[in-house]
């Protein structure tokens, strides 16, 4: 059984993650109280004296409309977190010899008609953060400085990940959806942004056999083909509802003119059919990971 480390372990997919798999992994989970990434000292430290097959690093400052108050602030907390944590458990995880599991995101691309999605795992990364905003620009160093200071590592990327578990600390947007739905409080929604979701239980299985193989290079976790959140959030509210629900459409291409807007992908999301290769496994499609989620939440 790999001995494992979860950073960011208390938090929405990372707590999923380690409730899911606590019988086929030695995991020990880890928040900031217990270990400061940003300080190279302090990781150098815990992981002389608390050694590991593997460290998965879901830890990351992802408000990203907090983050943008802090553009081009290397001192800020984001880029402190979302950069310097990697590059030091990076470092420390190449000089001895320890699997390295970063979480990325689709946000490390623009998602613009001129650098549109749905990307591939080979996609090169921009080099300018034009059309991204800071939080997704520190994501994106983030790889780079992985790439550039391990040899021994994997990058894993989803988006829009969503569960069914309880978990009181954030809500994700599919509960979102159905809770400003049964307030008659939900907003339009947009049929123009292209993205992919995951439901976290599905992250379990992939996620693992990358652990366990030690298998290198960047991997797409994702439903194996994209929607929209209009598309998504009217298929969701039907199977949870009983019926067929109208929704208000919106315009992200609109929303996103708008002064002081953070900009997201809107031609985005994945391709996985690389990573299905890869590690032999077949993702679900967004439905049916829609259907898994109503499937859960009745049962609760």
């Amino acid at each position: 059984m790999k001995k494992v480390l979860i950073i960011g372990g208390t938090g929405m997919v990372a707590s999923r993650f380690v409730d899911l798999t606590k019988k086929i992994l030695d995991i020990t989970s880890i928040d900031e109280k217990t270990l400061d990434i940003t300080d190279g000292i302090a990781v150098e430290k815990y992981l002389e004296k608390n050694k590991f097959d593997a460290v998965v690093n879901f830890a990351a400052f992802t408000n990203v409309d907090a983050a943008e108050k802090e553009t081009g602030n290397e001192e800020g907390l984001t880029y402190r977190l979302n950069v310097l944590g990697p590059k030091n458990l990076a470092e420390y995880c190449n000089n001895n010899n320890t699997f390295l599991v970063h979480i990325s995101t689709d946000f490390v691309f623009p998602g613009t008609e001129g650098q549109p999605g749905p990307y591939d795992e080979d996609a090169p990364l921009p080099e300018t953060p034009t059309g991204i905003g800071w939080y997704g620009w520190t994501k994106n160093r983030a790889e780079v400085m992985i790439q550039s200071t391990s040899t021994d590592y994997a990058i894993v990327r989803y988006a829009y990940p969503f569960r069914a578990a309880p978990f009181e600390l954030k809500s994700d947007w599919a509960r979102g959806v159905i809770k400003l739905y049964e307030e008659k409080k939900l907003y339009p929604l947009f049929t123009d942004q292209t993205q992919s979701v995951i439901f976290i239980d599905d992250l379990v299985e992939p996620l693992v056999k990358i652990i366990d193989g030690k298998l290198n290079g960047v991997f797409h976790i994702a439903s194996k083909d994209t929607t929209t959140p209009h598309e998504i959030a009217s298929y969701l509210l039907e199977k949870y509802v009983g019926k067929p629900v109208e929704l208000e459409k919106g315009l992200m291409a609109e929303f996103l003119k708008a002064p002081g807007r953070t900009p997201r992908p809107r031609v985005g999301g994945f391709k996985v059919e690389k990573t299905q290769a890869k590690l032999g496994v077949q993702f679900k499609t967004w439905k049916e990971m829609v259907d898994e989620f109503v499937s859960q939440l009745n049962k609760q």
